[in-house]
């Protein structure tokens, strides 16, 4: 069942809850995920892991929103000392 979106306000918690919502999901791949509103669709924010994660973010929002921006940093986890 889809939600009727009414106004910009419903727009905001739609797009809050749809970025929670893939940080959970990817939570191993995604890190401070935030969706930003902008006229003409979203902007995406936040870091990956890797570049897969990256894609994954934006492969998900733009199942359901137009990204007119991924400013997502990549910033790969230090290999541990051996």
């Amino acid at each position: 069942m889809r939600t009727a979106i009414t106004g910009p306000n419903d727009l905001e918690g739609v797009v809050q809850l749809l970025g929670e919502e893939i940080q959970r999901r990817h939570r191993s791949h995604l890190r401070d995920l935030r969706i930003e509103v902008v006229e003409g669709g979203v902007i995406l924010h936040g870091r990956a892991v890797t570049f897969y994660g990256k894609q994954i973010a934006f492969h998900e929002v733009s199942r359901r929103l137009a990204v007119v921006a991924n400013r997502i940093e990549v910033q790969a986890r230090p290999r541990a000392a051996r």
